[in-house]
C-alpha cells in the first residue's frame, strides 16, 4: 500500500506533516506529484516526487462557481491524471489524499476496487453542488482504468471540480448514500466509506485520517493545530477557539475564576 498526493509550494507546510505521518504509519515515503514545489522543499522532504504535466484544457489550478451564491470551489482536476500516471509506474494499491490530510493510524482496506468517502446526513433533500463524495481521500486497490478515464474526461468540463466530476460519474451506476454496501460501477466494486473515520474534516478523535480543510489548513492556524495534536490536545475544540472565538464551558469557568483572583490581587491557584 502506498500513499499518494499532489502539492504545490503553497501547501508545503501541510505536506511535511503528511509525509511524517505516512512514514510513521507505513514505514515508507509518501509519493508526491509535484505541481509547483520549490527545489529546496523537494530536497528536504521525506518523499518520492514525480513531475507531471497537466493539459491546459483541464485548468486544474482554476476555480469553479458551482453554487448560485457563495464561494468558489477549487477545481483540483489534476487528480485522475496523477492516478493514471501512478498505475503506469507502480503496481501496489494506493490511497490518494489531499496534501492537507494527516494519518493517525495505518489504513489498508481490501475487498473492493475503488473506495470514496461520504458524509451521512439525517437531513433530506440536500443539494450537493460540489458532488456527494469528499474526494480528499480516495482508495485505489486496482488501476480502474475505465473509471479513471471517465473521471478525466469529466474534469475537462468548464463548471466542475475533481470532486463533482467523480461524484457525477459514480452516480451513473451507484447510490452513494448506500455507504454500507459494496456496489458495482460496470465491472468495478465500489465501496463508500464514512468521512467521520476515513476523511475526518471535523478533527475528532475517531478519525484514522484527519483532513484540515478550508481555514484549518491556513498556515498560522494549521501550525497551532498540529502542535496541539502532538501534545494530545482536543484540536477540534482548539479550532473553535482559534478561528471562531468559541470557548468550551469548562474553559469559560476557568477564565472566570482566573479573572476573579486577578481583579482582587489574590494569588492564582
Amino acid at each position: 500500500m502506498n500513499v499518494v498526493t499532489a502539492c504545490d509550494s503553497g501547501f508545503y507546510h501541510c505536506l511535511k506533516e503528511l509525509a511524517k505521518s505516512v512514514r510513521k504509519c507505513y514505514g515508507k515515503p509518501l509519493i508526491v506529484y509535484d505541481l509547483g514545489l520549490a527545489d529546496e522543499q523537494i530536497a528536504e522532504l521525506d518523499a518520492i516526487t514525480h513531475k507531471i504535466q497537466i493539459d491546459e484544457d483541464v485548468n486544474h489550478t482554476g476555480k469553479s462557481y458551482l453554487k448560485p451564491h457563495g464561494k468558489h470551489s477549487t477545481r483540483a482536476t489534476h487528480k485522475p491524471f496523477c492516478v493514471r500516471h501512478y498505475f503506469e509506474n507502480y503496481c501496489e494499491p494506493m490511497i490518494f489524499v489531499d496534501s492537507d490530510c494527516l494519518f493517525i493510524k495505518r489504513v489498508e482496506e481490501t475487498g473492493f476496487d475503488v473506495g470514496v468517502t461520504y458524509t451521512p446526513h439525517k437531513k433530506k433533500n440536500i443539494i450537493y453542488y460540489n458532488g456527494m463524495i469528499n474526494s480528499g481521500v480516495i482508495f485505489f486497490n486496482t488501476p480502474a482504468v475505465e473509471l479513471v478515464e471517465r473521471w478525466a474526461k469529466e474534469c475537462k468540463k468548464e463548471d466542475t471540480t475533481d470532486q463533482k466530476a467523480l461524484s457525477d460519474v459514480l452516480q451513473e451506476k451507484i447510490n452513494i448514500e448506500n455507504y454500507k454496501k459494496i456496489q458495482m460501477w460496470n465491472n468495478l466494486k465500489i465501496k463508500i466509506f464514512d468521512t467521520r473515520i476515513y476523511n475526518d474534516f471535523h478533527l475528532t478523535k475517531k478519525g484514522k485520517i484527519l483532513h484540515f480543510i478550508n481555514t484549518k489548513h491556513r498556515e498560522d492556524i494549521y501550525e497551532k493545530l498540529i502542535d496541539g495534536h502532538k501534545k494530545g490536545k482536543d484540536i477540534r475544540k482548539m479550532f473553535r477557539e482559534i478561528k471562531r472565538g468559541k470557548k468550551s464551558h469548562i474553559k469559560k469557568i476557568i477564565d472566570k475564576i482566573t479573572n476573579f483572583f486577578h481583579q482582587r490581587g489574590l494569588p492564582k491557584r
